[in-house]
């Protein structure tokens, strides 16, 4: 029986960035994941910046649409939009991304076992296994990497700080405007927003919110002022906030460990940053046999170094904007709408990493 040095479970973005750097640093790694193709169903909806070029590998073929700006919707109605004369994002394919992403996997040396669910874990001495209904992992090490209703997480009895309840619509509608579309009130979408992203052969539309029959009947009504019928849904629990994200010969990874931009609900980009930390921390742990907590939590620190100013700062945020009845927000929205925020945004708008320092490259094709 093969002996793993890292065995990953999840086979999303953040699990098969940890893989591949997990190889590239010559350990032995197999990779769990229980659909049946990488990249599907759909996660989130691949709006990212241009910074996001030089963290991830993208082709060509991935792009789907290219926005320069944003249409900001406040409670009042009063539109402001602010753009840049260059693209500020693009619209990326997520599945033919992921996709990419395992076939890198399988090429940098990783066994990438698909359709295979994951029934338990022992992290017992001498045996640390994963149990699958493919068979049974023998490994020294585990990386958690299996999304917000983390199985791993779960087993460790974690619970992620905060939770959000994304839900969005994919429509048949074709939309090259330049502009992304964001919808802020308080009654409607309580401490969130809803979106509408021109996707060039589809449109987008998104809210996120509470967990809760009232977020569903708000997304509802959301589709209603545009009368949306017909749409592809997806909706999953987005995680957010500080978490512990290891324990004995177990490392957690992106969604899995609440590694997301509390503003945005978007983790791809911390999954990769998070990625290169946990490798940088498997590799040491295999190499000088330090497979228990205490070592392990300095992946905790790698991370949080990394991301943590980005992630404190939208949490303060969050709890500001949480708590604004929507006079104050229209209000706020009023300060915005003036010459020098416009040209501010026009020389140093950027969606990704506003509230943080630009990472390094986390991901090398």
């Amino acid at each position: 029986m093969t002996e793993y040095d890292v065995v990953v479970i999840g086979g999303g973005s953040a699990g098969l960035n940890t893989a591949i750097n997990c190889s590239r640093a010559g350990l032995n790694v197999a990779v769990v994941e229980e659909h049946g193709k990488i990249g599907f169903p759909r996660h989130c909806s691949g709006l990212y910046s241009t910074r996001f070029l030089s963290l991830m590998p993208v082709r060509d073929e991935y792009y789907e649409h290219e926005v320069s700006g944003a249409r900001f919707h406040p409670p009042s109605g009063k539109t402001i939009e602010l753009a840049r004369k260059e693209r500020v994002a693009f619209v990326i394919n997520r599945e033919l991304l992921d996709g990419y992403l395992g076939k890198l996997t399988k090429e940098a040396g990783a066994n990438v076992i698909s359709n295979a669910r994951v029934s338990d874990l022992s992290t017992e001495p001498g045996a640390t296994c994963v149990t699958t209904d493919k068979g049974v992992l023998t490994t020294k090490l585990i990386c958690g990497a299996d999304g917000s209703n983390s199985f791993v997480r779960r087993k460790l009895g974690i619970e992620p700080p905060n939770k959000l309840h994304g839900i969005m619509a994919i429509t048949s509608e074709q939309d090259y405007s330049d502009c992304v579309d964001l919808y802020f009130d308080n009654r409607l979408y309580p401490g969130f927003f809803a979106w509408k992203i021109p996707r060039g052969k589809t449109i987008e539309y998104g809210i996120a919110g509470e967990i809760g029959p009232n977020n569903v009947q708000n997304f509802n009504s959301f589709l209603a002022k545009f009368s949306v019928t017909k749409y592809e849904l997806s909706s999953g629990v987005i995680p957010f906030g500080f978490q512990k994200s290891y324990a004995d010969k177990i490392l957690l990874v992106g969604d899995a460990a609440a590694q997301v931009k509390p503003l945005t609900g978007g983790g791809v980009i911390y999954g990769a940053i998070c990625a290169q930390a946990a490798a940088q921390v498997f590799a040491e742990a295999v190499q000088k046999n330090r497979l228990d907590e205490k070592f392990l939590s300095r992946y905790q620190n790698l991370w949080r170094g990394r991301i943590g100013k980005g992630i404190a700062r939208g949490l303060l945020i969050r709890k500001i904007y949480g708590g604004m009845p929507n006079s104050v927000i229209d209000a706020s929205f009023a300060l915005m709408n003036n010459n020098i925020t416009k040209n501010i945004f026009e020389n140093y708008g950027d969606m990704e990493f506003i509230l943080e320092r630009r990472p390094h490259q986390a991901v090398a094709e």
